[in-house]
């Protein structure tokens, strides 16, 4: 998360995608899915990350601040984590 603020305070798209990536990548590993982890990399996230945030996130800052719910909610060990990083997901979607 701090990388993710670090990359929006300077403008820096390229560390949005990156550490977005990694953001999910670590959700995806952690669930110890191995089909789901080699799906998720079969994706091509890296461009469909940059794409969703050039065309629906234009402000760094708020793609940053989208994340921050989720990781609390892991961090509480919140029932309601898995409902809220699909709704993240979900949301690109439907923009």
């Amino acid at each position: 998360m701090a990388r993710l603020h670090e990359a929006a305070r300077g403008g820096d798209m390229a560390g949005q995608v990156e550490y977005g990536v990694a953001f999910h990548r670590e959700i995806v590993h952690a669930s110890g899915n191995r089909v789901l982890g080699a799906v998720w990399e079969s994706l091509g996230i890296e461009v469909w990350t940059h794409l969703s945030i050039r065309l629906f996130r234009a402000e760094l800052h708020e793609n940053a601040a989208d994340h921050e719910p989720i990781l609390e909610a892991f961090r509480r060990r919140d029932p309601a984590a898995g409902r809220l990083l699909r709704d993240h997901v979900l949301g690109y979607a439907t923009v």
